[in-house]
């Protein structure tokens, strides 16, 4: 017999996760807040809302997930300032809604666009060397870790035999040397 875990999802909070998820596309909203946005609603933290739509919601809601794309509402087109050299989004006062939320958004636009900047021309050769010096320090580290291990187990070794004779000792009834 299979136990049902008291914290399992529902066909409901699925279906709530993808229509926030799905709305927030529409809307130019990030993944992120829609994920904080269904934890809030569901009682769950943004963290299991976005590991449930990335591991099984969002593979059943692929046709909705191009709709919601293709919906989404105008947003200013990416631009590079060249005098400035800083990327940014260009939006008139009119355009943004009142308060900070649109100048987060602008700001968390312009963190993904340099983020996939930064390793768009990454070579795949230089990913490897650094996976593998990763690699070589994980090994070294591994092998101080495991003396450290053995030196200590020895010392354990030890003390436990000093216990052992010193038990053996008051057990027999002799007395310690003062």
């Amino acid at each position: 017999m299979t136990k049902t875990r008291q914290d399992a999802w529902t066909g409901e909070e699925d279906k709530l996760l993808a229509n926030v998820v799905l709305s927030n596309i529409r809307n130019g909203g990030t993944q992120l807040k829609a994920f904080e946005e269904a934890g809030k609603q569901l009682t769950r933290t943004t963290s299991a809302c976005g590991f449930r739509w990335n591991a099984c919601v969002r593979r059943q809601y692929k046709e909705e997930i191009l709709q919601a794309k293709t919906q989404k509402k105008e947003i200013p087109p990416t631009q590079v300032d060249n005098n400035t050299k800083t990327i940014g989004r260009i939006v008139s006062r009119e355009q943004s809604p009142p308060g900070d939320i649109m100048e987060l958004q602008i700001l968390i636009n312009n963190i993904e666009l340099l983020y996939k900047k930064a390793f768009e021309g990454a070579e795949p050769h230089n990913q490897v060397d650094t996976l593998e010096k990763h690699v070589l320090f994980l090994k070294d580290e591994n092998q101080k870790l495991s003396a450290e291990k053995d030196k200590i187990e020895k010392e354990y070794n030890k003390l436990k035999e000093i216990i052992e004779s010193s038990t053996r000792l008051l057990t027999s009834g002799a007395r310690p040397i003062k």
